[in-house]
Protein backbone atom coordinates (compact mmCIF):
# COMPACT_ATOMS: atom_id res chain seq x y z
CA UNK A 1 0.00 0.00 0.00
CA UNK A 2 2.75 2.02 0.94
CA UNK A 3 4.64 1.98 -2.49
CA UNK A 4 1.60 1.95 -4.49
CA UNK A 5 1.07 5.49 -2.48
CA UNK A 6 4.72 6.87 -3.06
CA UNK A 7 4.26 6.18 -6.96
CA UNK A 8 1.24 7.42 -7.14
CA UNK A 9 2.76 10.88 -5.47
CA UNK A 10 5.66 10.75 -8.14
CA UNK A 11 3.17 10.16 -11.04
CA UNK A 12 0.05 12.76 -10.01
CA UNK A 13 1.86 15.77 -10.69
CA UNK A 14 2.93 15.16 -14.18
CA UNK A 15 -0.19 13.57 -14.90
CA UNK A 16 -2.15 16.69 -14.07
CA UNK A 17 0.02 18.93 -15.42
CA UNK A 18 -0.49 17.23 -18.51
CA UNK A 19 -4.37 17.56 -18.51
CA UNK A 20 -3.50 20.99 -18.06
CA UNK A 21 -1.47 21.37 -21.17
CA UNK A 22 -3.23 23.68 -24.29
CA UNK A 23 -2.48 24.15 -27.67
CA UNK A 24 0.07 27.36 -27.95
CA UNK A 25 0.13 29.11 -30.88
CA UNK A 26 3.36 31.08 -31.15
CA UNK A 27 5.41 32.88 -34.02
CA UNK A 28 9.53 33.38 -34.27
CA UNK A 29 10.62 36.38 -35.87
CA UNK A 30 13.93 37.72 -36.69
CA UNK A 31 15.39 41.47 -37.68
CA UNK A 32 17.98 39.32 -39.90
CA UNK A 33 16.03 36.54 -41.21
CA UNK A 34 12.91 34.56 -41.48
CA UNK A 35 12.61 32.12 -38.96
CA UNK A 36 12.11 29.10 -40.94
CA UNK A 37 12.82 25.38 -39.66
CA UNK A 38 14.04 26.23 -36.45
CA UNK A 39 13.48 23.56 -34.06
CA UNK A 40 11.09 24.17 -30.75
CA UNK A 41 11.15 21.17 -28.03
CA UNK A 42 9.07 21.10 -24.69
CA UNK A 43 11.63 19.91 -22.63
CA UNK A 44 8.73 19.13 -19.75
CA UNK A 45 6.96 16.98 -22.42
CA UNK A 46 9.16 16.02 -24.87
CA UNK A 47 7.41 17.18 -27.68
CA UNK A 48 9.27 18.88 -30.73
CA UNK A 49 7.72 20.95 -33.84
CA UNK A 50 9.15 23.25 -36.20
CA UNK A 51 8.71 26.42 -37.70
CA UNK A 52 7.09 27.29 -41.12
CA UNK A 53 8.10 29.45 -44.05
CA UNK A 54 6.82 32.81 -41.49
CA UNK A 55 8.28 31.53 -38.09
CA UNK A 56 4.82 29.96 -37.01
CA UNK A 57 4.41 26.75 -34.71
CA UNK A 58 2.19 25.44 -32.77
CA UNK A 59 2.59 23.44 -29.80
CA UNK A 60 1.04 21.50 -26.17
CA UNK A 61 2.48 23.34 -23.62
CA UNK A 62 1.36 24.59 -19.73
CA UNK A 63 2.78 27.42 -17.68
CA UNK A 64 6.24 25.68 -15.98
CA UNK A 65 6.97 24.43 -19.43
CA UNK A 66 10.61 25.04 -20.92
CA UNK A 67 10.92 25.71 -24.75
CA UNK A 68 14.17 25.49 -26.31
CA UNK A 69 14.68 26.83 -29.55
CA UNK A 70 17.48 25.64 -32.07
CA UNK A 71 18.58 26.27 -35.51
CA UNK A 72 21.21 26.42 -37.80
CA UNK A 73 21.02 30.14 -37.98
CA UNK A 74 20.04 31.23 -34.79
CA UNK A 75 21.52 31.00 -31.12
CA UNK A 76 20.16 28.05 -28.87
CA UNK A 77 17.47 29.70 -26.95
CA UNK A 78 15.26 28.62 -24.16
CA UNK A 79 11.84 30.31 -22.65
CA UNK A 80 10.23 28.97 -19.30
CA UNK A 81 6.44 29.65 -19.91
CA UNK A 82 4.50 32.31 -17.67
CA UNK A 83 0.43 32.99 -17.78
CA UNK A 84 0.76 36.49 -19.78
CA UNK A 85 2.37 33.92 -22.13
CA UNK A 86 -1.44 32.18 -22.95
CA UNK A 87 -3.05 35.27 -22.69
CA UNK A 88 -1.62 36.73 -25.59
CA UNK A 89 -3.20 35.80 -28.96
CA UNK A 90 0.17 34.94 -30.35
CA UNK A 91 2.79 34.39 -28.27
CA UNK A 92 6.25 35.89 -29.66
CA UNK A 93 9.47 35.26 -29.88
CA UNK A 94 12.87 36.94 -30.87
CA UNK A 95 15.35 35.08 -31.78
CA UNK A 96 19.41 36.45 -32.48
CA UNK A 97 21.44 35.56 -35.57
CA UNK A 98 24.48 33.09 -34.87
CA UNK A 99 27.31 34.85 -35.53
CA UNK A 100 29.74 32.44 -37.64
CA UNK A 101 33.26 33.26 -36.83
CA UNK A 102 35.79 31.70 -38.82
CA UNK A 103 39.74 30.98 -37.28
CA UNK A 104 42.51 32.86 -38.69
CA UNK A 105 43.54 31.41 -41.75
CA UNK A 106 47.70 30.84 -42.42
CA UNK A 107 49.34 30.46 -45.83
CA UNK A 108 52.85 29.73 -45.65
CA UNK A 109 55.26 29.02 -48.30
CA UNK A 110 54.05 30.89 -50.67
CA UNK A 111 55.50 32.91 -53.27
CA UNK A 112 53.14 35.74 -54.72
CA UNK A 113 52.93 33.66 -57.93
CA UNK A 114 49.54 31.73 -58.64
CA UNK A 115 51.37 29.81 -61.08
CA UNK A 116 54.09 28.60 -59.14
CA UNK A 117 51.78 28.01 -55.82
CA UNK A 118 49.11 26.33 -57.85
CA UNK A 119 51.34 23.51 -59.14
CA UNK A 120 52.20 23.21 -55.70
CA UNK A 121 48.90 23.31 -54.06
CA UNK A 122 47.83 20.80 -57.47
CA UNK A 123 45.20 23.23 -57.84
CA UNK A 124 44.28 21.80 -61.50
CA UNK A 125 42.62 18.39 -59.73
CA UNK A 126 39.91 21.06 -58.45
CA UNK A 127 39.32 22.41 -62.14
CA UNK A 128 39.05 18.62 -63.84
CA UNK A 129 42.04 20.16 -65.28
CA UNK A 130 41.05 23.05 -67.01
CA UNK A 131 42.63 25.98 -64.81
CA UNK A 132 45.65 27.58 -66.54
CA UNK A 133 47.61 29.59 -64.15
CA UNK A 134 49.72 31.47 -66.85
CA UNK A 135 46.87 33.17 -67.88
CA UNK A 136 45.90 35.06 -64.30
CA UNK A 137 49.68 35.73 -64.04
CA UNK A 138 49.61 37.57 -67.34
CA UNK A 139 50.54 40.96 -65.65
CA UNK A 140 52.73 39.48 -62.29
CA UNK A 141 55.73 41.23 -62.81
CA UNK A 142 58.90 38.63 -63.18
CA UNK A 143 61.44 38.48 -61.12
CA UNK A 144 64.53 40.59 -61.75
CA UNK A 145 68.11 41.63 -60.22
CA UNK A 146 66.58 44.67 -58.64
CA UNK A 147 64.46 42.81 -56.43
CA UNK A 148 60.77 43.15 -58.34
CA UNK A 149 61.07 47.32 -58.54
CA UNK A 150 57.81 48.92 -59.68
CA UNK A 151 59.23 51.11 -62.34
CA UNK A 152 55.52 52.15 -63.19
CA UNK A 153 55.20 53.38 -59.84
CA UNK A 154 58.80 55.38 -59.35
CA UNK A 155 57.93 57.19 -62.93
CA UNK A 156 54.30 58.36 -61.56
CA UNK A 157 56.05 59.42 -58.60
CA UNK A 158 58.74 61.63 -60.89
CA UNK A 159 56.06 62.88 -62.69
CA UNK A 160 53.59 64.17 -59.39
CA UNK A 161 57.16 65.65 -58.55
CA UNK A 162 57.23 67.82 -61.67
CA UNK A 163 53.38 68.24 -61.95
CA UNK A 164 51.49 67.55 -59.09
CA UNK A 165 48.28 65.81 -60.05
CA UNK A 166 44.69 67.19 -58.00
CA UNK A 167 44.34 64.94 -55.02
CA UNK A 168 41.19 62.74 -54.92
CA UNK A 169 38.25 63.75 -53.98
CA UNK A 170 36.87 62.57 -50.46
CA UNK A 171 34.69 59.51 -50.59
CA UNK A 172 31.45 61.70 -49.85
CA UNK A 173 32.18 63.59 -53.41
CA UNK A 174 32.76 60.40 -55.40
CA UNK A 175 29.35 58.86 -54.46
CA UNK A 176 30.28 56.61 -51.64
CA UNK A 177 29.00 56.46 -47.87
CA UNK A 178 30.34 54.10 -45.04
CA UNK A 179 28.17 51.35 -44.28
CA UNK A 180 26.69 52.19 -40.87
CA UNK A 181 24.76 49.26 -39.14
CA UNK A 182 21.82 50.62 -36.87
CA UNK A 183 19.45 48.27 -35.24
CA UNK A 184 16.14 48.19 -36.55
CA UNK A 185 13.35 50.43 -35.98
CA UNK A 186 11.31 47.84 -33.93
CA UNK A 187 14.15 48.20 -31.12
CA UNK A 188 15.18 51.57 -31.38
CA UNK A 189 10.83 52.30 -31.12
CA UNK A 190 10.74 50.43 -28.13
CA UNK A 191 14.30 51.93 -26.53
CA UNK A 192 12.26 55.46 -26.74
CA UNK A 193 8.75 55.11 -25.86
CA UNK A 194 7.32 53.54 -22.73
CA UNK A 195 4.67 50.50 -23.26
CA UNK A 196 1.85 53.60 -22.29
CA UNK A 197 2.78 55.21 -25.72
CA UNK A 198 2.03 52.29 -27.52
CA UNK A 199 -1.50 50.80 -25.49
CA UNK A 200 -2.70 54.37 -25.16
CA UNK A 201 -1.44 56.72 -27.45
CA UNK A 202 -1.78 54.77 -30.75
CA UNK A 203 -4.00 52.54 -29.48
CA UNK A 204 -2.45 49.27 -29.92
CA UNK A 205 -3.17 46.07 -28.14
CA UNK A 206 -0.49 45.29 -25.62
CA UNK A 207 -0.47 41.56 -27.40
CA UNK A 208 -0.28 42.43 -30.41
CA UNK A 209 2.29 44.97 -30.25
CA UNK A 210 5.79 42.64 -31.25
CA UNK A 211 4.29 41.31 -33.88
CA UNK A 212 3.25 44.81 -35.18
CA UNK A 213 6.36 46.78 -34.56
CA UNK A 214 8.65 43.68 -36.53
CA UNK A 215 5.60 44.60 -39.45
CA UNK A 216 6.63 48.51 -39.32
CA UNK A 217 10.24 47.66 -40.37
CA UNK A 218 9.56 47.03 -44.17
CA UNK A 219 9.22 50.38 -44.41
CA UNK A 220 10.05 53.10 -41.29
CA UNK A 221 11.75 56.11 -41.64
CA UNK A 222 14.33 57.07 -39.38
CA UNK A 223 13.27 60.24 -39.35
CA UNK A 224 10.12 59.39 -37.33
CA UNK A 225 12.42 58.45 -34.46
CA UNK A 226 13.57 61.97 -34.29
CA UNK A 227 11.09 63.54 -30.74
CA UNK A 228 10.38 66.41 -32.87
CA UNK A 229 8.47 64.33 -35.06
CA UNK A 230 6.40 62.54 -32.73
CA UNK A 231 2.81 63.63 -34.26
CA UNK A 232 4.44 62.23 -37.58
CA UNK A 233 5.03 59.18 -35.82
CA UNK A 234 2.07 58.57 -34.24
CA UNK A 235 0.15 58.74 -37.60
CA UNK A 236 2.52 56.68 -39.21
CA UNK A 237 1.73 53.60 -36.58
CA UNK A 238 -1.95 53.92 -36.85
CA UNK A 239 -2.03 54.01 -40.60
CA UNK A 240 0.62 51.31 -40.21
CA UNK A 241 -1.65 49.24 -37.81
CA UNK A 242 -4.58 49.66 -39.85
CA UNK A 243 -2.72 47.79 -42.76
CA UNK A 244 -1.13 45.09 -40.26
CA UNK A 245 -5.19 44.28 -39.23
CA UNK A 246 -5.84 44.16 -43.03
CA UNK A 247 -3.15 41.23 -43.39
CA UNK A 248 -5.14 37.52 -44.26
CA UNK A 249 -3.19 36.53 -41.22
CA UNK A 250 -4.09 39.40 -39.12
CA UNK A 251 -8.00 39.44 -39.76
CA UNK A 252 -9.82 38.20 -36.51
CA UNK A 253 -13.06 38.60 -39.14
Amino acid sequence: MNKFLTFFLLVAPAVFQGQNRQLLKCKVISDEYKAVDVTVKNLAAETTVVTDEEGNFSIEAAVGDILEFSSLTFKKYTHSLKPQDFREELFVIRLEPLAIILDEIKVVGMTGNLAIDSKKLAVDKLFNKEFDASVINLNVVPENPLGNMNFMAIFGMLADAVSPSKPKPKYRERGYYPTVHRPPFSVVIQQNYPLSFFTDTVQIPKEKLALFLHFCNQDAKLYLLDPKNEADLIIFLKNKYTLYLNQPENNEN
